[in-house]
């Protein structure tokens, strides 16, 4: 089995596997199948021909499980070290490397409002244009780090763009759930309380300071903390320090980014 080093990335991960068992396993599925197609008359329904067979199936099977597992950590190391864009105006230009300079410089100019000294590894808009809003635009880090700056400065960065909001990079169930929460948190408005959302939870505004202590203290006892056989399961809910959970009026485990704008669209 490969070791996988410390420092090392699920995309190196992926290069090391694709350049050492991958293709030992392709070579034992090609040899086992040519081995089976050499055999004639009742040595195709012999024992070891069976078994034979049994373990190509096998194995082609985890190697597809083992290419899929790779492919979905690289996504999730990605969207680690993202952000999204919503609602800033698209080029009106002709030329495509004029409206992807366009953009390139609007980033520069968030990056500067956010004092971050990182150039991002990637920026492109997704989806197809529409003729009622801009699409939606992705920036890529090099770094998780850079990417929670940037979200903890949002609020900077959005002062100076009206209309665009700035979110962590999801996946479409993590979005929905955030959706929900907002559609919660304006019912809760309405009803006359005066809540907000935070660190994945509907809090009461007068517990805000509370709760951003636990939040703190909660990471930094998780990085000093050595890994655990048995790690709690990522649907675990942060609670106050407080004994009393009643501040909390819904939660959704797992966003754990502050959302800043009541009018934020329904996610896409």
């Amino acid at each position: 089995m490969t070791k996988r080093f410390a420092d090392m990335s699920p995309t190196s991960l992926r290069d090391e596997l694709e350049s050492d068992a991958v293709p030992d396993v392709n070579a034992l599925i090609q040899g086992i199948g040519k081995y089976l197609g050499s055999l004639s008359g009742g040595d195709k329904t012999s024992p070891l021909a069976l078994l034979l067979g049994t373990c190509a199936s096998v194995l082609s099977d985890l190697k597809l499980r083992s290419t899929s597992s790779i492919d979905v950590a690289i996504e999730k190391e990605k969207r680690e070290r993202s952000v999204v864009v919503q609602g800033l105006p698209e080029s009106s230009a002709v030329n495509a490397s004029e409206r992807m300079a366009d953009d390139h410089a609007r980033v520069i100019s968030m990056l500067d409002l956010a004092d971050l000294e990182q150039s991002p590894a990637a920026i492109f808009r997704m989806g197809e244009k529409s003729e009622t809003r801009p699409r939606l635009l992705k920036v890529m880090f090099h770094s998780r780090t850079a990417q929670t700056t940037f979200l903890s400065k949002s609020r900077t960065v959005t002062s100076k763009f009206p209309n665009v909001f700035v979110r962590p990079s999801l996946t479409k169930s993590e979005r929905e759930a955030a959706f929900l929460l907002r559609e919660k948190k304006r019912q809760l408005k309405t009803e006359g309380k005066d809540v907000l959302i935070y660190a994945g939870s509907i809090i009461e505004r007068s517990q805000l300071e509370a709760m951003k202590k636990q939040v703190r203290s909660s990471r930094s006892h998780s990085r000093r903390r050595p890994p655990s056989r048995n790690p709690v399961s990522s649907s675990s809910s942060i609670r106050p320090a407080s004994s009393s959970n009643s501040s909390i009026l819904h939660s959704i485990p797992s966003l754990l980014a502050p959302q800043a704008n009541d009018s934020t669209p329904a996610p896409f």
